[in-house]
């Protein structure tokens, strides 16, 4: 999967973008826009960012979740063969324990997330917290980002502003 982003200065510009992008089969929930106020975006109908999309949640939740599973195996294996209860409770113990410091990592981690931005949106915070807008294009394959690229390159009010206009693959 590919993520596109462009810099856009103008709302009425990302409009334009947008209705290009539809034009051209990539419309709906594939095309997101993150600015300083999401209200007017959801006024005019324009999908605007989700914190799934704006924080670093998912990523960070994952990666609580896997540590928290590797803390918990160690802990557990601790718990389970230390025998505490005087129970042969190996495997059981073992399984309880890896799964609840797995869920509490992901909590762990989700809370973290949520509190940062996404570590892909971090060069465009500043222009987008100045007025700018950020159009995130998602699309499948290369030959798919190539279209989006052909559609808005050549778009006259983006090419001005290509300074300010950015495209990257999502990695």
């Amino acid at each position: 999967m590919y993520r596109i982003y462009y810099l856009v200065p103008t709302l009425q510009q990302v409009r334009n973008a947008i209705g290009r992008l539809d034009d051209a089969g990539f419309g709906g929930d594939r095309v997101h826009v993150m600015a300083r106020d999401n209200g007017e975006l959801e006024r005019l109908g324009i999908n605007s960012t989700t914190p799934w999309e704006d924080t670093d949640l998912m990523a960070d939740g994952y990666s609580g979740a896997t540590r928290g599973f590797m803390i918990g195996l160690i802990a557990g294996y601790a718990v389970a063969f230390a025998d505490p209860w005087g129970t042969d409770a190996h495997l059981g113990i073992w399984a309880l324990t890896a799964l609840f410091f797995t869920c509490f990592g992901a909590w762990v981690g989700g809370l973290r997330g949520i509190s940062h931005p996404n570590h892909h949106l971090l060069p465009y915070i500043r222009s987008v917290r100045s007025g700018n807008y950020l159009l995130i294009i998602d699309v499948d394959r290369k030959v798919q980002r190539n279209q989006v690229h052909r559609a808005l390159d050549d778009y006259i009010d983006i090419r001005q502003h290509h300074e300010e206009a950015d495209y990257s693959p999502l990695t």
